[in-house]
């Protein structure tokens, strides 16, 4: 269960639920309430307890994504540290290796050699494919982790802090959006690549599939490349991958074991391919057809929001009417900056409360999309 995803769903559903007034005259919109049970300075006794409870969905935010921004931004700095190190002793390997060749006699190619070159092949392909992976993964760690820590105006805001000069006030908290919307223009971008990145995936998994069901065995094609090879075995995780790291010489044993493993493999699939695995493969096309349209529906989803938490912003700096340039106006729909402030918000809200019920219903319908793993007889 994605504890993240439902918490962000009661946020923005109780921020949504707040714009529209739901519950009307609910003690949920009573300060009276909630001075109850502490006594607030002023102006914090303003402080509902809708309020409080929107404040704790924020704090989780706060705390949450500010510490899976900060894992994502040094996991990514270890795994490029890791592969560089992987990338001098590939080097340093191959260096030898070739100097062995030049003492050796020409002599044909036994499959088991072939394996072994193209498993030596795959595995270097896949560590400098993972060197683009990380360094992805440290930019929008850096990303996430500001993005958590601009929670904190929002926390603050909830409870009229920034009604207040102790944190910067309501100036502070506009920041805190700007910068918010600058880390969502970021994700907007990847949401872009990796929806047209799924649905090339699913139309390369389809085509490899129609050409290994007349293949008997690995040898029959002609290339593999590292996509191919996870998608043969069911998925591919090598130890850069998975971000393992140790001593520079465990690592290089590690290398060699990994290399040797896939040799391994390749040796077993060049003498033959299951005949389940084509259907598979095209299972998991459909999966990634599936994620590409998603995608786009997180993208449509965070457009609206990114467009609505913008517009709160200019309606806070351009609030005099006369003063409001035509392309701000434009900008807003020519509603006064009062409407807009209140209808952006809103549609943000909205739209992130929306997203949470796509990602938590997102395993169900794959998991109806993928074959069921048929149950082995007890004898």
């Amino acid at each position: 269960m994605d504890v993240g995803a439902i918490v962000q769903f009661l946020r923005n559903a109780l921020c949504t639920g707040k714009n529209f007034n739901v519950l009307g005259d609910s003690f949920l919109y009573d300060p009276k309430v909630t001075a109850q049970y502490y006594a607030f300075p002023s102006p914090l006794d303003k402080t509902t307890p809708l309020e409080i409870l929107i404040a704790m969905t924020q704090f989780y935010a706060f705390v949450s994504v500010t510490i899976a921004g900060y894992k994502m931004l040094t996991s990514g700095v270890g795994k490029l540290q890791l592969i560089t190190r992987l990338v001098n002793l590939r080097g340093t390997e191959v260096a030898k290796d070739d100097g062995d060749k030049k003492k050796k006699d020409d002599k044909k190619k036994k499959d088991d050699d072939k394996s072994e070159e193209v498993a030596r092949q795959l595995v270097t392909k896949s560590i400098l494919d993972e060197s683009d992976a990380a360094t992805r993964n440290t930019w929008v760690g850096a990303n996430v982790l500001i993005l958590g820590l601009a929670f904190f105006w929002l926390v603050a805001n909830s409870f009229h802090v920034t009604e207040t000069d102790w944190i910067g006030g309501i100036v502070a908290l506009i920041h805190a959006l700007t910068v918010m919307e600058i880390n969502l223009v970021v994700f907007l971008v990847y949401m872009v690549k990796d929806a047209g990145a799924a649905l090339r995936r699913s139309y390369r998994m389809n085509k490899f599939a129609a050409k290994i069901v007349g293949s008997k065995k690995l040898s029959d094609i002609d290339t593999i490349t590292v996509e191919q090879y996870s998608w043969l075995v069911d998925g591919w995780s090598p130890f850069w991958v998975e971000g393992v790291s140790g001593s520079v010489g465990a690592e290089g044993k590690m290398l060699t074991k990994e290399e040797e493993a896939v040799a391994s493999k390749l040796g077993s699939l060049s003498k033959n391919i299951g005949p389940d695995v084509a259907d598979r493969i095209r299972a998991e096309a459909r999966v990634a057809l599936f994620e590409g349209y998603r995608e786009y529906v997180y993208l449509i989803l965070n457009f609206f929001a990114f467009y609505g938490y913008l517009a709160c912003i200019l309606a806070f700096y351009y609030g005099e009417e006369s003063s409001k340039p035509d392309y701000i106006k434009a900008m807003l729909m020519y509603m006064p900056s009062a409407d807009a402030d209140w209808l952006g918000n809103t549609v943000g809200d909205f739209a992130w409360t929306v997203e949470p019920i796509v990602i938590l219903g997102s395993p169900m319908i794959i998991s109806s999309m993928l074959p069921k793993k048929k149950k082995e007889k007890v004898a």
